[in-house]
């Protein structure tokens, strides 16, 4: 715990990484790994010296809000215990172990900006090449293995006109935001996740008055299914403005691994030999292993925690699950050596 804790007490917003990265970094050197940060500022530690290699990436930032870092009733409080550097220092405690391994070469990675633009993770997918094998560190519980992840897009309406009386016929600018948003949702989503369907959630609307005119702007978050249309999507967004503007970052598709490979059957033997039951996930959100699914090479995400903890004000993690963890991630590599 004495890891997980100095990096959880250890503030690191999205952007603002650089202390806990450069402790995350001279922790990793303690524990035997070759430790460095590259030209992104993630942390990079690697440890063994075999010809399988296999990439263990979690996050090392966090959303905003500093939470006091407290220990309790066998839990651990503060921002990010769960998401995401328990699963991070899990990967680091775990693959310490592999210092003297002639079979396996594990680089642990803490990237950054995972909660912003991701750009740790696509520096190093640009970077680096392809492993044998990836593990996500994401919150799926001790004993369970998540396979898939939505896709993502954030979108932004802009609209705005001269001012008028409200007694007038003409539709307001909230009017016609909300029109263009009911329009979207009718065609494309829904507003209840669901990891096989569309959703669209409004995430912040504000109208305005600027120079005697009135207008609305809307911020929207897309998150989608495996093989979804995005450029169909678009389209039907522009002709659908009415003398709005609409704005978006670059669309991130949807991933579900294959469970059918040398990396899910060690971790199925891992959390097995640990008495668990194992129980494959796939979420509603997003994440790193969308974009470094791209290596095309087996991924899955895990880690401990709870999920539904993470960005809220009580977000903890339970110790035991901790320690199984890593326990199940060491078991897990164990059997990686041994794959033929």
């Amino acid at each position: 715990m004495k890891l997980l804790r100095k990096i959880v007490t250890t503030y690191s917003p999205s952007n603002n990484e650089e202390k806990a990265v450069n402790l995350f970094t001279d922790e990793l050197k303690q524990l035997g790994f070759i430790s460095s940060i590259d030209e992104a500022g993630n942390a990079i530690g690697k440890i063994g010296s075999g010809k399988r290699n296999i990439y263990l990436i979690g996050h090392i930032d966090t959303v905003p809000g500093n939470l006091p870092v407290v220990f309790k009733d066998g839990k651990l409080y503060g921002r990010g215990s769960v998401d995401a550097k328990g699963c991070l220092c899990a990967f680091a405690e775990a693959a310490a172990e592999f210092k003297d391994s002639q079979n396996l070469s594990i680089t642990v990675i803490g990237c950054v900006r995972e909660e912003s633009d991701s750009a740790g993770a696509y520096h190093i997918f640009k970077n680096i090449s392809a492993p044998d094998f990836v593990i996500i560190g994401e919150p799926s519980g001790w004993d369970g293995i998540t396979i898939g992840y939505r896709g993502v897009m954030w979108l932004e309406y802009n609209y705005e006109n001269s001012r008028y009386h409200h007694g007038a016929p003409e539709p307001t600018p909230a009017e016609i935001g909300v029109k263009f948003y009911n329009q979207v949702l009718h065609e494309f989503a829904e507003d209840y996740p669901s990891f096989d369907k569309a959703s669209l959630r409004l995430v912040n609307l504000k109208t305005y008055q600027k120079d005697g005119n009135v207008g609305i702007n809307m911020k929207m978050d897309l998150r989608t299914p495996i093989n979804f249309d995005f450029e169909k999507f678009l389209d039907f967004c522009n002709a659908n403005l009415n003398d709005g503007s609409l704005t978006h970052d670059k669309p991130i598709s949807a991933v579900l691994t294959n469970k059918r490979n040398g990396l899910v059957s060690s971790l199925l033997g891992g959390i097995r030999a640990n008495d668990g039951k194992p129980k494959f996930k796939k979420k509603t959100g997003s994440a790193d292993m969308n974009i470094l699914a791209q290596w095309n090479c087996p991924i899955v995400a895990y880690g401990p925690g709870d999920s539904s903890l993470d960005h809220t004000a009580e977000e903890h993690l339970f110790i035991e699950e901790y320690n199984k963890s890593i326990s199940i991630l060491k078991s897990s590599l164990r059997r990686i050596e041994k794959l033929t």
